[in-house]
């Protein structure tokens, strides 16, 4: 069906689309840049207009559908419109169209940023369906072998016994290398070296967007912020202090009758503004707190965990490569963290499930909270090492009592502890789940 293209790899997220073109008159995918967008949409749409391509006019399509909006609807269904904001028109062009003509199916947008609030954009509430794409799993990369699935664990399924080794030196080529579809070809130094140009071209795409120029050394400094914070609960305050900037907005003072600014670092809401810049860019991917309905005096956290939309991009940015990595293991762990994250909230949104991290005001924290819509829920540590497992199942089981304790509304309906440098796949005389990231699936 389609302009397929010929090495297209599948993505969980296809039957969602699918789904959602039988339902929905027109579709919304979004995610970064890079990430998929297109190739997803090609392979169910039998036409495509892209904004950015060149055209037998000599014209871009940008300016072509500036000049007339209408030849962005002409052709087959389901038509591909790829990057729409460029255009921001065309999303109530889209809207209008569903509504003069009623049908499922019609149109499938794509789109790597998000408009200006400003924007004159309805909603497209009953008519336009969005999809969040990430990155891809290592799953879908052909990374891990799909033995154990994350749907079985949180049914409490009898996952045997299987054995799947992985080395230190590949796991850190994952996490290096990133969950980027158009690397997948590459030796990993190469796919290193592209993540690290993917960088360089999001922050110029940052310092323009909109049209507003931005400084980006001021972009590249909170990004890289953001990467030595990620998989933290890292307030604004703490982004901004980190860059070296002085709590508070830049201090001016009057000479010679006019405003002069005494500290040129950034100002506090100046990062406020970057933050939200690469949101809109869907760089950022935050993991909101979970709430298990404690009734008790317990106080759970609220702060989301900070997450760039990949990991590769957080070590890109920072400049690590194989070697630096290996020899900081303790780094290493919290980025392993981060990727494991990154696959859990996919493969939970393929089963209709969220993501979720836990930290009470004890101090007691656990990594990961996969709930289900209708309600049961599972907690996971995750390790990098296999000395860890242990300790990691012992605090699964020490949360669990916790809320038993304290009569919480929902215990969790399944423990795991998910590791990087575990052979095998079991459960323990504890119950506890232990697996490896490069043998789950959803």
């Amino acid at each position: 069906m389609g302009p397929t293209p010929s090495n297209y790899r599948p993505r969980l997220v296809d039957e969602k689309v699918k789904n959602l073109l039988r339902t929905s008159g027109a579709i919304h995918i979004t995610g970064p840049k890079w990430c998929g967008k297109t190739w997803v949409g090609l392979n169910v749409a039998n036409s495509s207009f892209m904004i950015g391509d060149s055209n037998n006019y000599g014209l871009t399509n940008k300016e072509l559908a500036e000049m007339n909006i209408g030849v962005t609807l002409e052709g087959e269904k389901p038509r591909l419109i790829g990057e729409w904001q460029d255009v921001p028109r065309i999303w109530d062009t889209v809207r209008s169209e569903v509504d003069r003509n009623p049908g499922k199916g019609q149109y499938i947008l794509t789109g790597s940023s998000t408009p200006k609030n400003d924007s004159p954009v309805h909603s497209g509430t009953g008519r336009i369906s969005s999809i969040r794409m990430r990155t891809m799993s290592l799953f879908e990369m052909g990374e891990s072998d799909g033995a154990v699935s994350l749907n079985d664990i949180l049914l409490k399924a009898d996952i045997g016994i299987h054995q799947r080794s992985v080395s230190l030196d590949h796991l850190v080529d994952m996490v290096l290398s990133g969950g980027w579809p158009g690397n997948l070809d590459l030796p990993y130094e190469d796919r290193i070296f592209s993540v690290r140009s993917y960088v360089d071209h999001i922050l110029e795409d940052a310092s323009n967007l909109d049209g507003i120029r931005r400084n980006l050394n001021g972009l590249r400094m909170v990004m890289s912020s953001l990467a030595r914070n990620e998989c933290t609960l890292a307030p604004v305050t703490k982004i901004h202090a980190d860059i070296g900037a002085p709590l508070g907005n830049d201090t001016r003072l009057i000479l010679n009758g006019k405003y002069e600014t005494t500290d040129p670092r950034i100002s506090y809401d100046t990062v406020f503004e970057y933050l939200d810049v690469f949101d809109r860019l869907h760089l950022l991917n935050d993991q909101p707190a979970f709430d298990p309905d404690l009734k008790s005096s317990t106080r759970v956290g609220k702060t989301s965990k900070r997450h760039l939309a990949d990991p590769s991009i957080a070590l890109a940015i920072l400049g690590a490569d194989h070697e630096r990595m290996m020899n900081d293991l303790e780094s290493l762990g919290y980025y392993f963290e981060s990727m494991c994250e990154r696959d859990l909230d996919i493969y939970a949104e393929s089963i209709g499930a969220r993501l979720y991290h836990y930290r009470d005001d004890s101090g007691m924290e656990v990594d990961a909270i996969v709930e289900l819509s209708d309600g049961r829920w599972g907690a996971f540590e995750i390790k990098l090492g296999a000395n860890k497992i242990d300790k990691a199942a012992e605090d699964l089981v020490k949360f669990r009592n916790k809320l038993e304790k304290h009569n919480a509304g929902r215990l969790p309906c399944c423990l795991c502890v998910i590791c990087g440098l575990t052979e095998y796949t079991y459960r323990r005389d504890d119950g506890v789940y232990v697996v490896p990231i490069t043998s789950l699936k959803p």
